[in-house]
């Protein structure tokens, strides 16, 4: 079994230590890049394709998991969580590609996690494993996670890794082919 890990970090239902912003565009000092503010997520999102996505949450991986038809790829998460109970929080799971036009996910599975109330940050952990199909793409190499939902709502928290797998076996390949001599008979 082949197995990522991802730490989404502290999650609260309200982030109430992020700076205060009209909901509105904004420039990027760094990149020259329009942004959209939104003060009910308290996030920064990037127009794409008619799509707005959330900036930085893909990330380059540490590493890469080589993955071939059949085998079992798990991913692991882990986040801290505090505030009221919250009831039927949704885990999300997937495997797919991430481009210009945002992620397109090939691969999703979904666990519902009760939240308990705590006054300080409670380590969550959760997995989910998948088996790779046999109609798996060549560049079905991206991941991401998040939670989200429930009652009274958890905000929706993602992270992700780019290139995090490495989908092989798909094609014939030939490797090492080379001359091992050559000489007058």
């Amino acid at each position: 079994m082949k197995i990522l890990e991802l730490n989404l970090g502290t999650i609260r239902p309200l982030q109430t230590d992020s700076p205060k912003y009209a909901a509105g565009w904004y420039v990027d000092s760094q990149t020259g890049q329009p942004v959209y503010y939104d003060p009910d997520t308290r996030n920064f999102y990037t127009l794409s394709g008619g799509i707005y996505l959330p900036l930085g949450y893909m990330n380059t991986a540490p590493k890469q998991v080589p993955v071939t038809i059949g085998d079992k790829l798990k991913i692991s998460i882990s986040y801290q969580y505090s505030g009221p109970a919250i009831t039927g929080a949704l885990e999300r799971f997937c495997v797919g590609v991430y481009g210009a036009f945002g992620f397109s996910e090939q691969l999703v599975g979904e666990i519902t996690k009760n939240l308990l109330a705590s006054s300080s940050p409670q380590t969550y952990t959760d997995s989910y494993t998948f088996t790779i199909p046999n109609n798996v793409g060549s560049d079905w190499n991206d991941i991401y996670c998040k939670i989200y939902s429930g009652s009274p709502g958890v905000p929706e928290t993602i992270f992700g890794y780019e290139n995090a797998l490495v989908i092989a076996g798909l094609s014939p390949t030939v490797t090492g082919f080379t001359i091992t001599d050559f000489a007058k008979v």
